[in-house]
């Protein structure tokens, strides 16, 4: 009983201070100014703006973010931007933050973001996990895809514009699920 008690006393004043910062955009836009670079605010501000439906914006600013991450030194696997409902999933959003998303000179596959599948019930399956995927060479993108890494290996569902924006991407992966 004591240890209980102890650890509850110990992770009890973490939890106040995450229940401290701000969760709206105003409020986060304001903590900013007096610590700009601190990643878990700004990694706030990605979640209000994902949630305000600003999801490009989201994108964007996750870029931002994990630049704070990394000078701060903190490993982080993923930005948790949102979620995307419909009929048969909820779709959640990652803004990818591992090393080679993280890499100066990237090179291979780079998935900057993933959307993780559940089948909605009442006990929800985790039914797919389609990464937006670019291709880099010496340096420099030389292809997008949606694809997904698999037991049985690598399924790639179709090419896609590297240039390719957050709403392409979004209108490309539902088109995958809708099939």
């Amino acid at each position: 009983m004591k240890s209980l008690l102890a650890f509850f006393l110990l992770l009890c004043p973490t939890v106040i201070v995450a229940e401290e910062r701000p969760r709206d955009l105003k409020g986060i836009e304001a903590a900013l100014k007096a610590s700009p670079d601190d990643p878990m605010l700004r990694y706030g501000k990605c979640r209000a703006l994902f949630a305000d439906g600003k999801e490009q914006e989201a994108i964007d600013h996750a870029s931002i973010t994990m630049a704070k991450f990394i000078k701060a030194e903190k490993d982080l696997a993923w930005i948790g931007l949102g979620s995307i409902e419909t009929k048969q999933h909820r779709i959640d959003v990652h803004f990818n933050m591992g090393p080679k998303e993280r890499a100066e000179r990237k090179d291979g596959i780079v998935r900057p973001y993933s959307f993780r599948v559940w089948e909605k019930g009442d006990n929800p399956d985790l039914v797919h996990v389609l990464d937006f995927e670019l291709g880099y060479s010496n340096g420099k993108v030389a292809t997008a895809a949606i694809g997904e890494m698999t037991s049985q290996g690598h399924g790639n569902y179709g090419i896609i514009d590297p240039q390719s924006d957050f709403a392409a991407v979004k209108k490309e992966v539902l088109e995958i699920l809708s099939r």
